[in-house]
Order: structure tokens, then sequence, then C-alpha cells
């Protein structure tokens, strides 16, 4: 499956986990850009209105907005590469010091119909609204957060504390913090929309 890699102008961190390949289509959400630029790579396209970014590399192609524009570069370059077919999007630079920007995306994130993972460091987020299978370590930490309200449904297999149809309401933390027992877990659902937080005890 061909996955995007959308760099985005947030804090860069630890990209230890960050497993690129080949065939990564690497975009650079305006100032994300230099997260790219950091790591000795070249960006495929730039998308944004570039109020973030001093230069564009060379040879590189660029979608430019409006500074006054409805929408984040983050969304708008969610919807690019939705729109090539892409079904698999890893998020880097999530995090930042605009907690208002980092909040909208994580709320816009839900709602999108593809596979998004999320990598900060030791820790990967993702998003479960049917089931997931989790691979890691024994002791490694795993957290369900509901979003867009309740969950219902919510099961868990590999996990220290089981979850067996139960219900997850949001703003609940009854899911925060749960050990793998093992090398993999799973969680399932009905209904809602889980934010799954895997943390990582060991560096990789």
């Amino acid at each position: 499956m061909k996955r995007a890699v959308i760099f985005i102008n947030g804090e860069l961190g630890d990209v230890s986990r960050l497993r690129l390949k080949k065939s990564d289509l690497l975009i650079g959400a305006d100032g994300g850009t230099k997260h790219i630029l950091k790591l000795g790579l070249k960006p495929n396209i730039i998308i944004g209105d570039l109020d973030s970014i001093k230069a564009v590399p060379k040879d590189t192609p660029v979608i430019q907005f409006p500074v006054d524009k409805d929408k984040t570069d983050t969304e708008l370059a969610l919807e690019y590469v939705v729109k090539l077919g892409y079904k698999e999007v890893v998020l880097i630079g999530f995090l930042g010091r605009r907690l208002d920007h980092m909040v909208s995306n994580l709320m816009l994130l839900a709602s999108m119909p593809i596979k998004i993972t999320i990598i900060e460091g030791n820790q990967e987020m993702f998003f479960c609204r049917d089931k997931v299978k989790i691979i890691g370590k024994k002791s490694d930490l795993v957290s369900l957060l509901p979003l867009l309200g309740d969950c219902r449904g919510v099961t868990t297999v590999g996990l220290k504390w089981r979850l067996q149809g139960c219900s997850l309401q949001a703003g609940s933390s009854l899911g925060v913090s749960n050990v793998m027992l093992g090398k993999s877990a799973r969680v399932g659902l009905k209904t809602g929309c889980l934010l799954v937080i895997h943390t990582y005890r060991d560096q990789p």
C-alpha cells in the first residue's frame, strides 16, 4: 500500500521510530518542510500558504494557498493525499506550541476515512473505528481515548486490564495506561472512534 508522510510545522523530536520507504510521498505542510530538510531529505511537494518557510528547495513542486484561508496547512495536505488515492498517512511534527492547531488537527484526523499514524518520539497514535492490532513488547503502555462521543462495545485482548464489550464515555480516563502482556494486543469496538496511544518502553 502506498504511503504519504506529512511533516507538520510542530516540534520534530525523536524520529528514531520513523521508518521511511523509498516509495513514500514526502510532503512538507508549509513550515514542516524544514523537518524534511533537517533529516537530509527532499520533499516531493510543499503545500500551504508558505508563511512559515524561508525558502523553497530548488525544483520542488509547490501548491500555494492564500494566507487568509479557511483551512490549516495540515488539512490541505491531507485533502491532497486523499484526492490522490492514498489510504495510509504518517504525520510527523504533530506536537508543538500551537495548542489550537494540535487540537483542531486531532479532531480532523478522527474524521478522516484513511489509516493515519502520528509518530512522536517513543509514542505512536492512531485511530480505531472497528478493530486494530498493536505490535510492541510486554509492559508497553496502551491508552484508549474516546473521540467524537462515546465508544460502545469496546473489547481488548492482550492487555492487563481487559475490556469486554464495555462502553467508554467521552472524557472518561478508564482506558488510560493499560499494559501489554506480550508482543501484541488487539482492540475492537462496535460504535465510535478511539484514539489509541501506544507508548514504547524501550528504544528502537
